[in-house]
């Protein structure tokens, strides 16, 4: 028996040595500048320092190891169908040599491996398991996703800062065998962007984000922590019946099975035609006198229960009851719509607005010296994003500034003018929620209250369609005469928030008091 797998590694496919050498060696080199041996003998080095062999292990794996070294344990149950998943993993991180009749501890790292066995720290272990287990499934689920929202992900499930996780999946040994890191580039959220893939679908990174654009939805991933450590064992939900029984049944099929279900895996992640996939498996040659209708039939079924990253992690099934969801809340919204009459300013009152803001505004712009030379008083079409940094400064200091204003007088307003002026003392700038249109105002959220604002020049509902609602923005909320305004700026964010938001927002709003001033 060949026990040294240094000289086993040429029965391997380089492809394969180097999917895993890259993995577990940092500053690894290309497929084309080295060899299997190389490969290998970079993983070993790595290995000599036995607490990176406890640190790329799950704890199923090291307690696998433990048995390997146990001689009260058969070599029968070692290769039993129990212990499928260690040995695989345990395999392609070459700690183990796993024969049809045998799997052993090469001898080159065997010293090294019992040492590692001798040093783990087993309550440690666990814990980087579960925040493991949570992590690199959502990834698997997901297929790619921003970093920090993996982070977020994972610190609602387990409590855990969002600052610590990040940390931990860009050090974690586990988590980068599982998911690469790297920074990309968005033209909604800017560069370098730090991503997370699922190893195995990095090939199709691109096309999944084609999909992703094509077919996302926004919506609450409803999992739990059971069920992703399921993901994390297993490439699919063992526990869904339909799965389960599909699973079951294309073991039975005279075919190289698993070839078949990471193809599978593919078109559930894109959840894209499968008519491909079905002519790919019954040209399978062992396949050719096969009826394969009812073998398809539980296979639809089986990938209609599958998450996709291509639906941001919904399956198809959850896919379709969230549209048909969807069409009834849009139903509902053109249903209780009535069209705004009087939800603006009259004329002369949004010029009064505007001489009085766009004054504040310059005098701010002057005393704080944030643009110099720019005319804002008096003037007409007016680009609201050469405003911004100005509008911050403004309701940052927005007592100090309307005092001054109001004890100088720099553009000689009447008793009335600087009175209004002075009232924008009791406004705010936040992020709110333009909840609802109503006949004569706007309803708009803001922490827990309800805010019922005018427009300025025209009615909001010429502006944002009630179809968009609920919409989060940043603008500023003032008092005007004996109404309450927004600023006549509104920055939105191009985001779907998905039905559950707009059910809570709903929900808020008609239990809410509704303020009419401040």
């Amino acid at each position: 028996m060949v026990t040294k797998m240094n000289e086993r590694i040429n029965w391997f496919r380089k492809d394969y040595v180097h999917d895993h050498y890259s993995r577990i060696v940092p500053r690894f080199k290309n497929y084309e500048n080295i060899s299997k041996k190389k490969m290998l003998e970079a993983i070993y080095k790595v290995y000599s320092n036995y607490k990176n062999i406890i640190d790329i292990c799950t704890v199923r794996e090291l307690k696998y190891l433990k048995k390997l070294f146990d001689k009260q344990t058969k070599m029968e149950d070692l290769l039993s169908e129990k212990y499928e998943w260690e040995r695989k993993a345990l395999a392609n991180k070459f700690l183990i040599a796993n024969d049809i009749d045998n799997v052993f501890v090469p001898d080159e790292i065997i010293d090294i491996v019992k040492l590692a066995l001798k040093n783990v720290k087993w309550d440690v272990a666990k814990k980087l398991d579960t925040v493991n287990e949570i992590l690199v499934s959502y990834c698997k689920i997901q297929g790619s996703a921003i970093l920090f929202s993996v982070a977020n992900f994972g610190s609602l499930l387990t409590g855990i800062n969002e600052d610590d996780l990040i940390t931990h999946m860009y050090y974690n040994k586990v988590f980068n065998y599982y998911v690469y890191i790297y920074d990309k580039d968005f033209d909604s959220l800017g560069k370098d962007i730090p991503i997370a893939v699922y190893q195995d679908y990095y090939h199709i990174e691109d096309r999944l984000e084609e999909e992703r654009q094509k077919q996302g939805l926004a919506a609450t991933l409803p999992i739990d922590i059971d069920t992703l450590k399921t993901y994390f064992y297993n490439d699919f939900d063992i526990n869904n019946k339909k799965i389960k029984k599909f699973l079951n049944e294309v073991k039975k099929l005279p075919l190289f099975w698993t070839n078949a279900l990471n193809e599978v895996r593919y078109f559930a992640t894109l959840n894209i035609d499968r008519n491909p996939l079905k002519e790919e498996i019954s040209n399978v040659p062992n396949l050719k006198n096969y009826d394969l209708k009812n073998f398809f039939k539980i296979m639809d079924e089986a990938m209609d229960e599958m998450p996709s990253g291509a639906l941001n992690g919904l399956t198809p099934k959850q896919a379709i009851e969230l549209k048909a969801e969807s069409e009834l809340i849009k139903y509902e919204k053109t249903k209780k719509y009535e069209k705004q009459e009087n939800a603006c300013l009259s004329k002369e009152d949004a010029k009064t607005f505007y001489k009085i803001y766009f004054a504040l505004l310059e005098f701010t712009n002057n005393k704080y010296k944030i643009k110099k030379g720019l005319k804002i008083y008096n003037r007409v079409r007016l680009n609201p994003q050469e405003l911004q940094d100005i509008i911050e400064c403004f309701w940052n200091n927005k007592e100090k500034v309307v005092l001054e204003f109001c004890q100088n007088n720099p553009y000689n307003f009447n008793k009335e003018e600087l009175s209004i002026a002075s009232d924008f003392k009791k406004g705010f700038r936040s992020i709110v929620i333009i909840a609802r249109f109503e006949k004569e105002y706007t309803g708009v959220i803001c922490i827990d209250k309800v805010y019922m604002i005018k427009g300025i020049n025209d009615n909001l509902d010429n502006i944002i369609s009630y179809k968009d609602l609920p919409v989060p923005t940043i603008t500023s909320i003032i008092p005007f005469k004996n109404n309450l305004v927004y600023d006549g700026i509104i920055l939105n964010f191009a985001i779907d928030l998905g039905n559950n938001f707009i059910k809570i927002v709903d929900e808020e709003y008609n239990k809410s008091i509704k303020y009419y001033h401040l």
